[in-house]
């Protein structure tokens, strides 16, 4: 398996966002997620296919 998988601490890292609420609000907005039993994990290529997307409509991400 060639991809890096990261907790929620490393992703939340990754997106240089600080408060567990915003990640919360960016999986809600269409952030992957890996379940696997009790654990959620997160791609680091899915992360950045998230933010490359989101950039291309103007660099913001809708969170209601």
């Amino acid at each position: 398996m060639d991809q890096e998988i990261l907790t929620r601490k490393q992703a939340m890292s990754a997106l240089n966002i600080k408060d567990y609420r915003a990640l919360n609000k960016l999986i809600k907005a269409g952030l992957p997620v890996i379940h696997a039993g009790s654990y959620v994990r997160f791609s680091k290529s899915d992360i950045s296919e998230f933010l490359e997307k989101h950039k291309e409509r103007g660099g913001e991400v809708s969170c209601k």
